[in-house]
């Protein structure tokens, strides 16, 4: 019998009650469901988790920190000029998106739809998440300019903010739409956006 360690079956539980609670929310997901999809024991989620509010804030932090590494793995190769990886980094969202059969949106911003106006702690979570992969985007698009591909004039900090936001929306029509329409539009556009 191979013995798991402690960290390893926390990173099993938060693992397996991610995909359920991408697919049936906070309020739709309880502790047994997690559980259940973890092939744990009830009692044992409590060695790990005080509560599902701490499960959820660990697992949101899970996906922040693998979504920012990701995004500045992407957003910082020197590959392709900072505007052409923008474009590549979202290509390739959009292309995972359309390989769940566009279910899952982002997990930072269903949250913040479902508990900002009700859970304090997820909603400062969520709020810090978004800031940061707001703060990558910023970044590539600062970089744009000292390359002088993006207009020196342009507000790059308000510009991240506007392209993350349009991204977020875009997931939540896709959501409701049930096709990649959203996807495509935002990625024909984003190119207009940064270089208009």
């Amino acid at each position: 019998m191979v013995m798991v360690g402690r960290d390893e079956k926390k990173e099993q539980i938060l693992q397996a009650g991610l995909k359920v609670l991408y697919l049936q929310g906070y309020n739709g997901t309880g502790v047994k469901d997690v559980v259940d999809a973890a092939g744990i024991p009830k009692g044992s989620f409590y060695n790990y988790f005080e509560s599902k509010e701490d499960f959820a804030l660990e697992a949101l932090e899970t996906v922040c920190e693998s979504s920012c590494e990701k995004a500045e793995a992407l957003l910082k190769a020197t590959d392709l000029p900072p505007l052409e990886r923008l474009q590549r980094f979202y290509a390739q969202q959009a292309k995972a998106i359309r390989g769940n059969g566009y279910q899952r949106g982002c997990l930072m911003g269903n949250l913040c739809q479902e508990m900002a106006d009700v859970n304090e702690p997820i909603r400062i979570k969520v709020s810090q998440m978004l800031e940061r992969m707001t703060g990558v985007i910023e970044a590539c698009l600062r970089e744009a300019q000292e390359k002088g591909d993006l207009a020196p004039g342009r507000d790059a900090k308000k510009l991240a903010e506007f392209i993350f936001n349009a991204w977020e929306g875009t997931l939540t029509r896709m959501k409701g739409d049930k096709n990649d329409t959203a996807l495509r539009v935002f990625l024909d556009m984003l190119p207009v956006l940064v270089r208009g």
